[in-house]
């Protein structure tokens, strides 16, 4: 190989790599809400539940990039996550038909069952000061926060009936 051609693939290389390490972690542009729809979370248990129902998923990981406790296993209002959120992994808290929001959105699962019952105030407050550090610090419009179940093709009721999906979006304005 002559050295033009050695210093021109070196260059294409490193212009690619560059580009991957900006892009991967600045690549969000949704934020996905979602309900535990169980009484207690922890990241270890989050973790054994998705090796449960998604046992071919190569990430070992929670399905969501933050999760935010009730004061049943996680502190009432404490913002924890695992490795996916600090490796800027995709997530796997949508289905299928919305791959992108696997790909490009933040999931973030508050625990509890907002079928059943509203959300603590305190945990409120965490989801909702989290949201709106994630949209300064990735630019994520209002337009591109949604409930899993107000997200288009999905077909659950997520993040429950008690979640107040209007106070939220009128919150982060």
């Amino acid at each position: 190989m002559n050295r033009r051609r050695f210093i021109l693939s070196s260059t294409a290389i490193a212009a690619s790599l560059t580009t991957g390490i900006i892009y991967w972690p600045n690549r969000w542009h949704y934020i996905v809400v979602h309900h535990s729809a169980g009484k207690f979370g922890t990241i270890k248990f989050l973790q054994q539940v998705h090796r449960e129902r998604q046992q071919g998923d190569p990430v070992d990981a929670i399905p969501y990039h933050y999760v935010i406790g009730n004061g049943n296993g996680l502190k009432m209002g404490e913002v924890a996550s695992d490795w996916r959120q600090k490796n800027h992994i995709w997530g796997a808290h949508v289905s299928g038909r919305n791959t992108d929001r696997n790909f490009r959105g933040i999931g973030i699962c508050l625990i509890g069952n907002f079928e059943e019952h509203t959300v603590p105030e305190a945990q409120y407050m965490a989801l909702l000061a989290l949201t709106k550090n994630l949209m300064l610090e990735f630019a994520i419009p209002l337009s591109n926060i949604t409930g899993h179940g107000h997200t288009q093709g999905e077909s659950t009721h997520c993040p429950g009936e008690h979640f107040p999906m209007p106070r939220f979006m009128k919150d982060l304005i």
